[in-house]
């Protein structure tokens, strides 16, 4: 049985950027994020929620206005730009997303991703981490 995106597992995504509409920027490789699925004390974001039950292997393009964009990757939105940099769009944000590992976390990867998500829970760029989002 294939493993799903589910409370507590740690997740790992391969992200590739449109640089105009429906069109993926094929310049560039595609870039890794993992992180651990619901560890935010606000809850779920929409993106958390439109990757639960997928499964390894499942694509899904995501397409968000720029404005929207924190509320809509929350705690996600700052390791997000620290990885994709530049390669964001000022106007809405295209991601072509494939899973590419549903893992169990341990335990310590948990309470570090907490961590995190406490850290930057709306920290905009005056909390002096660097991530410039």
């Amino acid at each position: 049985m294939e493993a799903t995106v589910q409370l507590l597992k740690k997740v790992t995504l391969s992200l590739s950027t449109a640089i105009e509409p429906g069109k993926c920027d094929t310049s560039g490789s595609p870039v890794s994020l993992a992180f651990i699925y619901g560890v935010d004390s606000d809850g779920l974001c929409p993106f958390e929620i439109a990757l639960h039950d997928k499964h390894e292997g499942e694509k899904l393009t995501v397409s968000v206005k720029a404005a929207d964009a924190h509320a809509y990757f929350g705690h996600l939105f700052h390791p997000l730009c620290q990885i994709l940099g530049g390669r964001l769009r000022d106007d809405t944000i295209e991601l072509e997303i494939e899973i590419t590992g549903v893992t169990d976390a341990d335990n310590r990867e948990v309470v570090q991703a907490v961590a995190r998500a406490l850290a930057h829970g709306g920290c905009g760029t005056s909390c002096g981490c660097g991530c410039g989002c």
